[in-house]
């Protein structure tokens, strides 16, 4: 009798996981039976969720089952563009370019190459789908600093530190991310692109940095939003911002007097000067200022000899982030001449150096990119105190004679 009761549990429990691996492969065959074609007409301008206002770097269209996503700009000089399809879990899309990335979204776990790339998914509440992060310890938003704690953010790099800084190719395929989102330099010293593609992950370029405007790289938030269907959420946010900033700015421009400001330092013989047409030098102008720059209209930064700098800026009202310094006497240690700027005679030197995390990291770049209009308002407050003289600044400050002694 015991063993026709086994005989009979067996049997009802082996016509049970027939069902049930039955009704699996089901569901399995139904989630990939749909198929659209790359060929599909684009989705009508007043049902799509989002535009891309300020960007210039790339396009997000909507098209009959799938969105493209295109990366235009991925380096300075670039010839060579990205392209992304992305399409609901459970889809294929025929006939797509040979070169184009399939992706199904929304993406369910994703590897970030850049502390610049977290502001996003804390803002669109998409923080649970990071599951490794190359350089942690850079890291300032709290809510993941505190996933990378608790271990539910793992570190993905080889422990190198800048440009210098490999994936640690055992911990990502232990990972196994949907996708990887990277930047890219043009220098096949210091892109792994390729080694990623090679190890079958599929990788994402983000390229935000490549923007001359504070709103064009805040806005990129919007490509961060696309692998993860939450668009509609990434325009609100975005337009909210954007609004913001435009009346700081509108304010600011406004002003009588535009006092003159430039910014960096001198670093082994060659001060890097940002372009007129860099994203310094256009919030620097939104702010109220006339850039001493301005009339140069590259994007990058150019090398210059200190004495050039004199000539031009040596009068100026206002020095701006003249890196690694905390104080007027860390300052001049650096380069004696420094004293013979007027800005700094006058103490108007400052840098944005208020957040920076334990590893390192300046939350500038990572809040502050979040939060363009909050940057702005810091700088309106240097340039315009008069504007804002409630404002307290979150990034900037102005150096102390001598710096504090722990």
């Amino acid at each position: 009798m015991r063993f026709v009761r086994i005989s009979i549990i067996a049997a009802i429990l082996a016509a049970f996981s027939a069902l049930f691996y039955t009704g699996c492969a089901e569901n399995t065959a139904d989630e990939t039976t749909a198929t659209v074609s790359f060929k599909t007409a684009p989705i009508e301008a007043d049902k799509i969720p989002t535009t891309i206002l300020y960007a210039k770097g790339f396009t997000l269209e909507y098209r009959q089952g799938y969105k493209l996503l295109r990366v235009l700009t991925p380096w300075r000089g670039a010839k060579t563009t990205f392209t992304y399809v992305l399409a609901p879990r459970g889809t294929k899309v025929s006939g797509m370019p040979k070169d184009a990335v399939f992706v199904e979204t929304p993406v369910r776990g994703i590897v970030l190459a850049s502390s610049t790339h977290v502001p996003a998914f804390n803002m669109l509440d998409i923080e649970d789908a990071i599951v490794g992060i190359s350089g942690c310890r850079l890291i300032n938003t709290p809510s993941v600093v505190k996933k990378i704690k608790d271990g539910r953010i793992r570190e993905v790099s080889d422990g190198g530190s800048g440009m210098d800084r490999l994936f640690d190719m055992e911990r990502m395929l232990e990972l196994d991310p949907d996708l990887v989102m990277i930047n890219l330099t043009g220098d096949a010293r210091y892109d792994h692109h390729g080694k990623l593609n090679e190890a079958g992950f599929s990788a994402a370029v983000n390229s935000e940095y490549m923007e001359t405007t504070p709103l064009g790289r805040t806005e990129w938030i919007k490509f961060t939003a696309a692998f993860f269907d939450v668009e509609a959420e990434a325009d609100r946010l975005f337009s909210e911002i954007a609004a913001r900033y435009e009346t700081l700015a509108a304010k600011a421009r406004g002003a009588v007097s535009l006092p003159t400001v430039f910014t960096g330092s001198n670093y082994r013989g060659t001060w890097h000067m940002p372009g007129g047409g860099s994203y310094v030098a256009e919030a620097l102008r939104d702010a109220g200022a006339r850039y001493l720059w301005e009339d140069d209209d590259s994007v990058g930064s150019m090398p210059l000899h200190i004495e050039v700098v004199l000539e031009r800026a040596g009068d100026a009202d206002i020095w701006i982030d003249p890196p690694g310094a905390h104080s007027m006497e860390e300052l001049v240690a650096q380069d004696e001449r420094y004293i013979v700027f007027r800005a700094f005679r006058s103490g108007r030197v400052f840098n944005n150096d208020v957040k920076i995390g334990p590893g390192g990291g300046n939350d500038i770049w990572e809040g502050g990119l979040a939060n363009p209009e909050l940057v702005l308002a810091d700088l309106i407050s240097i340039i315009h105190p008069e504007l804002l003289p409630d404002h307290r600044r979150i990034w900037y400050r102005q150096l102390p004679e001598k710096a504090k002694r722990p």
